[in-house]
């Protein structure tokens, strides 16, 4: 046997087993991408030596056949799988095939779709009643889970009856997924009852399915969005779109995104949108899907053993990559809280070098069991921050599970728990809990309104505990970390303060406390001469020192650094009490009243400004500000937007997004990331994406960038 006959062979195995481990166990050992890479090689060598290629092979066929004690059904027409493309010189040759088999030289439609990642099943209508659920299977044989299908809510037991007629005989080609938010709190659930948790949302919908129970998956939070037809008998269609119009005016879901472009130019620019929006879109997909919109060309090309001739899947950037876990540390952040980090054999996700990943909390850290050895599943989300997706555990000899550290890894001074708590009001007359509450001062108010003597408050911690250094400004990863976050662009905004010097300035006693850093030009002479410094830099720094002087109040109040106080909140406290003074009166029942802040986060502002180190600290660096107060006269419910929750997606121009942004919150709005049924506003700029179509589902009023500065100017010709 030559080297490339063994290579084949090995592939073939390879790519089984891995087939086994995806459809049958819902358990992947490898990444798409490196399965995508297998199946590449398979093709290129089977296109040289033909004569190798067996009914057997993993290209003559979709899937594996089922195995387990669900009835098999043979489906009308087989599910076929998609051929991939990995970029646009990909797509433009399918397109440049297609146009070639159609003998045409004239641009066609195309019908694009997100490409789900989920589980793909079959559904069959007879005269609009749902008979019958089937999985892919081996795309000619399927499971029967039927029983499983009728607990899904999104799919109809009937039809909704419209202008146009039911089919005798209808399948309905589709994907069960699960939502991002649906997946997060379903693992959350089980980890806190000690379940077993889902590597990923495909994996929890295609186990689901596979429950022999239907109250099991009953529980579990699937959904369903048709994008496909098999056998039709008894109607005729005349294209994709014509189909999903149809399947909406019959109560079928089909997903919002979908789209129909009329050239392989626009299809390169719908992949490129949706990519671009990827992370704001509430469910996993791994590419977009083209498909020739006509039927009778579809008819035209045909299909191969695996797939069809007219349809692709373009595939995004690899964003998983597995890598060896070779140490866990703690982190010491700026307020004290630990957080464990792995350090990982460097690996490249979606392009950039990754050694570092965050793990966020203990409770992630024993959801996922990470140790060194263990070979890890590294994502990169939002194509910014790795994320740790699951843990493949060393065979042999694989090391002890991590423990939470006693003491600082920095100071070495005690770690304490940092929980958060959840009161209860129980009439113990009944011995019934009556309200919960996220606050002792919420549950004391219902008592007073609520007076009886049955009812008093219990405390119950959450299960999810923080761990931090109790050393204060005694760790110099806390002590450091205040300084950092003191002179950063959204804070202070000093320039010529980068880490390396700010740290050693500190390490060098310059800088003691904030009000060191307005007094560093005393100290000209002595700053020249330390490494990486000379007359120029020093020049710079005290220009930039200088500028800072001048700072609005939210701004100062933002740079403090008090727990839980981010921009909105450091705005908000600075429109409604107008001085730092104000502030630092202020009352617990004054703090709440501030639109966005809630008892949880007024205690750790009252705590912030009742500590007298802090206290002290303030009294030496206010003397050294200017500090530009807000008119409060027209602070509150004089402003424009006081109250209200603006989004903001898509390119924004000539203004910035940030400045934009600062726009609206100067007149009292809330900008947030996400959209709710509780937003006001959409500001929509180029390739919205999913935001804008969120937005006009929920009925969210939404405004046009370009028309941004009218917007201001007067809000109400929007609405």
């Amino acid at each position: 046997m030559n080297k490339l006959s063994h290579r084949y062979t090995t592939i073939l195995k390879t790519i089984r087993s891995h087939d086994y481990e995806y459809y049958i166990l819902d358990d992947p050992s490898i990444s798409d991408q490196q399965y995508d890479e297998l199946f590449r090689e398979l093709k290129q060598i089977e296109s040289k030596h033909p004569d190798w290629i067996t009914p057997e092979s993993p290209s003559q066929r979709v899937g594996i056949k089922p195995e387990n004690d669900f009835a098999t059904f043979r489906h009308f027409q087989q599910m076929l799988s998609l051929a991939n493309a990995f970029n646009a010189e990909d797509l433009k040759n399918f397109n440049d095939r297609i146009l070639k088999n159609l003998g045409t030289d004239k641009q066609i439609d195309y019908f694009c779709e997100p490409k789900m990642d989920g589980a793909a099943v079959s559904l069959i209508y007879e005269k609009g009643i749902l008979t019958k659920g089937v999985t892919r299977g081996d795309g000619t044989i399927g499971e029967d889970i039927t029983s499983n299908i009728r607990t899904i809510r999104s799919i109809p037991l009937t039809l909704k009856e419209s202008e146009s007629s039911f089919p005798d005989l209808l399948e309905v080609r589709g994907e069960v997924f699960i939502r991002k938010s649906d997946f997060d709190a379903l693992n959350q659930r089980a980890n806190k009852n000690g379940e077993k948790v889902f590597a990923n949302p495909r994996n929890a919908a295609a186990g689901s399915l596979r429950q022999l129970d239907p109250a099991i998956t009953s529980g579990r939070p699937l959904a369903f969005f048709a994008h496909g037809i098999g056998l039709c008998q008894g109607k005729e269609f005349i294209d994709l779109q014509e189909i999903f119009s149809v399947f909406l005016s019959w109560g079928l879901p089909v997903n919002s995104l979908n789209k129909l472009a009329v050239s392989v130019d626009e299809c390169l620019k719908y992949f490129q949108e949706i990519e671009s929006s990827r992370d704001n879109i509430p469910f996993e997909i791994d590419g977009v899907v083209f498909k020739v919109n006509e039927l009778t060309f579809q008819k035209q090309l045909g299909q191969i053993a695996r797939s069809p001739r007219w349809a692709i899947a373009h595939k995004f950037p690899a964003e998983e990559a597995l890598t060896e876990i070779e140490n866990i540390e703690f982190q010491v952040g700026r307020t004290g809280i630990l957080t464990p980090v792995a350090k990982l054999k460097t690996v490249n996700v979606g392009g950039v070098n990754v050694s570092n990943c965050t793990l966020h909390n203990l409770d992630e850290l024993k959801r996922l069991d990470p140790r060194v050895g263990d070979v890890a599943v590294i994502k990169r989300a939002g194509d910014v921050i790795p994320k740790m997706v699951r843990v493949i555990p060393k065979k042999k000899n694989r090391a002890n599970a991590v423990e939470a550290p006693q003491k600082c890894p920095c100071c070495h001074s005690p770690i304490v728990l940092n929980y958060q708590s959840e009161w209860t009001v129980i009439d113990s007359s009944k011995s019934k809990p009556v309200k919960k509450f996220a606050s002792k001062y919420e549950a004391q108010k219902f008592l007073e309104t609520n007076q009886s003597i049955s009812l008093n408050i219990s405390e119950e911690q959450l299960d999810t505990p923080f761990i931090k250094c109790s050393g204060g400004n005694n760790c110099p990863e806390i002590f450091q970390g205040k300084f950092t976050h003191f002179v950063a662009k959204k804070a202070m905004d000093i320039d010529g303060l980068g880490q390396e010097i700010l740290f050693a300035l500190i390490n060098k006693k310059f800088i003691k406390d904030f009000a060191d850093i307005y007094s560093l030009k005393e100290h000209r002479a002595e700053l020249e001469k330390l490494e990486r410094f000379g007359e120029k830099s020093v020049d710079n720094l005290i220009k930039s020192i200088d500028k800072s002087v001048s700072v609005e109040l939210y701004k100062l109040v933002f740079s403090l650094g008090i727990e839980e106080v981010g921009e909105t909140t450091a705005r908000n406290l600075a429109n409604v009490f107008g001085s730092m003074e104000a502030i630092q009166k202020s009352s617990f029942e004054d703090l709440i009243a501030v639109p966005d802040i809630g008892p949880r986060v007024a205690a750790k502002i009252s705590d912030y400004f009742c500590d007298d180190e802090n206290t002290a600290s303030l009294e030496t660096l206010l003397p050294c500000l200017h500090i530009i107060n807000p008119d409060i006269k027209t602070s509150n419910k004089d402003m424009k937007f006081f109250g209200l929750q603006i989004a903001i997606t898509g390119k924004i121009a000539p203004m910035s997004r940030d400045e934009v942004k600062n726009l609206l919150m100067s007149e009292g709005a809330k900008v947030t990331s996400s959209i709710s049924k509780k937003t006001d506003y959409l500001i929509a700029g180029e390739n919205a994406g999913s935001k804008l179509e969120k937005a006009k589902t929920l009925g969210v009023r939404i405004v046009d960038a370009v028309d941004i500065n009218t917007f201001v100017d007067d809000p109400k010709k929007f609405i």
